[in-house]
């Protein structure tokens, strides 16, 4: 292999413009879900929905940020957080646009990792992989294209 390493930069999130529309309704929901929290006598699961709905608007309003992402012969740097292939079982990159890498990870905290890879060719990321991981067919979450198809 000529290379040591793979580098590359990718957005944490596609940013998605939301109309007021849209806080309304997420609005209108948690409020719903905060009055039945109440009615249900349970104050802290309602005061963890509107703390976690701020969070939720904040969050929007932020604008996606750059990351840096490079794989080396001995692992995965995401900024400047390390992940050993030690670590790491698995990975699979996918053929449609957007292309990502999928790892899987040893850990239960973040079984998958989905990396966005315009800029690398996918050959060349699963050439390079496959001297240190085993190749196997991973999907992305569901519940991770539900939120970015709702817009979050």
């Amino acid at each position: 292999m000529s290379s040591s390493k793979l580098t590359w930069q990718a957005y944490d999130r596609v940013h998605q413009h939301h109309e007021p529309d849209w806080y309304w309704a997420v609005g209108i929901i948690a409020f719903a879900i905060m009055i039945t929290a109440i009615m249900l006598h349970n104050t802290l699961f309602a005061i963890l929905v509107a703390i976690s709905t701020v969070v939720l608007f904040l969050r929007t309003l932020q604008a996606p940020r750059l990351i840096t992402y490079e794989i080396t012969n001995r692992g995965l740097w995401i900024n400047k957080s390390f992940q050993s292939f030690t670590t790491l079982e698995s990975f699979w990159v996918t053929e449609l646009a957007p292309t990502k890498l999928i790892i899987k990870a040893k850990s239960l905290t973040t079984p998958l990792l989905v990396i966005p890879t315009e800029d690398i060719d996918s050959e060349t990321m699963r050439e390079f992989l496959q001297d240190y991981l085993p190749e196997e067919e991973h999907e992305e979450p569901f519940s991770k294209r539900v939120m970015e198809y709702l817009g979050f």
